[in-house]
């Protein structure tokens, strides 16, 4: 059973982004309570393929070739350009999703089932679900305000075009009509009826792939933090591992006379002391010494599932960190990760070690050399996600900006 503070675990950690993926043809996405790992059941696969090849290979490939297509200024070719860039590495992400879909399922497994036979704190993992859902609301909200002001810039470019051609004479060279984001559309698209269309399949087309954008970066965005909360959780595992097994062997005492069930929540130090010596009274050393051993022996392996989780994690994701490095979210929470996997030999040196056997603290030293062992998430392999990577990230766009400015003015 697990030693956990609340015995009605929260589940399905993933829900909002599983419905996304689902609409968006990446996935009939299952949850590992359903134990079912098949996310691609033939009616579905058609489905997905129609809308990857129509709205993602076809929107995508219209993008890419824009740039390269008659004569544009400067500012439309560097717009069309961060457009092509961004989507055309988002096929990395898409390939990720098909052919390493069993790695993503393990990952998303161990977060929620595997973990869950060891200590864990429910209250945090339900305010990381909290938050993680309100990143999710709060990017697929900004990113519908931000193509909602693209398209009422175009709208309002459309008629500022429509004022302006109807001063003209007819011997006039009329200006061209053009669509509010940069893609190429092979087709005669000047009439109304013909723009209207255009519009309409630019903005889906856009709203599709941008969807797609941002359910993959919340989706691992919030696979990340609660691999950073679980080693939040570990720590709090190892702080309190000595507290517990003495609640624990207390409880036994105080089952077999009758009274009331203690928790260890509500004890105070003095409360600990006076259990303690409790528990003395009635266990011999070595009963002790083979309680706290499980105890930790627990917490190790609670330890060595989370690291294998980070690195299956890493393994997997690594080119799909190549097209985050400018994302801000993905950075810092990989930072969060690495931030808290070293403070796991902070929790060990509070661990009341000092009054275990010697045999307990050679476990506890083991524990701690391996956690000084730091965990990186790369971009594949050519650079470490951290802060030392975003901050210079940051400084160099910076710096193209300064220079591009100062170039405009």
């Amino acid at each position: 059973m697990s030693d956990s503070v609340d015995m009605n675990p929260p589940r399905r950690y993933f829900s909002i982004h599983y419905i996304l993926l689902r609409f968006l043809g990446l996935g009939w996405w299952h949850h590992p309570d359903e134990e079912n790992t098949e996310n691609f059941p033939v009616c579905y696969l058609f489905y997905s393929i129609i809308t990857e090849t129509v709205w993602v290979a076809g929107f995508v490939g219209l993008e890419s070739i824009d740039p390269f297509i008659g004569e544009k200024d400067l500012d439309r070719f560097m717009f069309s350009l961060s457009f092509v860039i961004t989507h055309d590495l988002t096929i990395i992400k898409l390939y990720i999703f098909f052919f390493k879909n069993r790695e993503i399922q393990d990952i998303v497994h161990t977060l929620e089932i595997d973990l869950q036979q060891f200590y864990q704190n429910n209250d945090k993992n339900r305010r990381t679900i909290k938050i993680t859902r309100i990143l999710t609301a709060t990017f697929v909200f900004f990113g519908w305000i931000t193509i909602g002001n693209t398209n009422v810039y175009g709208i309002v470019q459309d008629l500022r075009w429509k004022a302006e051609t109807a001063k003209l004479n007819d011997t006039d060279v009329k200006l061209s009509r053009t669509l509010p984001q940069p893609i190429y559309i092979p087709w005669e698209y000047q009439s109304d009826t013909a723009y209207i269309s255009t519009f309409l399949l630019e903005t889906i087309g856009l709203l599709w792939t941008g969807h797609i954008v941002m359910t993959i970066d919340t989706f691992i965005g919030s696979i990340i933090l609660h691999m950073s909360s679980q080693f939040a959780i570990l720590q709090e595992a190892i702080t309190t591992a000595y507290d517990r097994t003495i609640v624990r062997l207390t409880k036994g005492i105080i089952s077999d006379s009758g009274d009331t069930v203690i928790t260890i929540d509500s004890c105070n130090e003095e409360d600990k002391i006076y259990y303690e010596r409790i528990v003395r009274t009635h266990y011999t050393e070595k009963e002790i010494e083979i309680a706290l051993e499980n105890t930790f022996k627990s917490c190790v392996r609670q330890h060595q599932m989370l690291i294998g989780c980070v690195q299956n994690f890493a393994t997997t994701y690594s080119y799909g960190f190549m097209t985050q490095l400018l994302s801000s979210m993905a950075a810092i929470c990989v930072v969060m990760v690495q931030v808290s996997a070293g403070r796991v030999a902070e929790a060990v040196m509070q661990c009341k070690w000092e009054r275990m056997p010697p045999r307990l603290r050679r476990l506890l030293l083991m524990t701690m050399m391996r956690a000084q062992r730091p965990l990186h998430l790369t971009a594949a392999g050519f650079t470490n996600m951290d802060n030392d990577c975003f901050l210079a990230i940051m400084k160099a766009a910076y710096s193209y900006y300064a220079v591009l400015s100062q170039r405009q003015s």
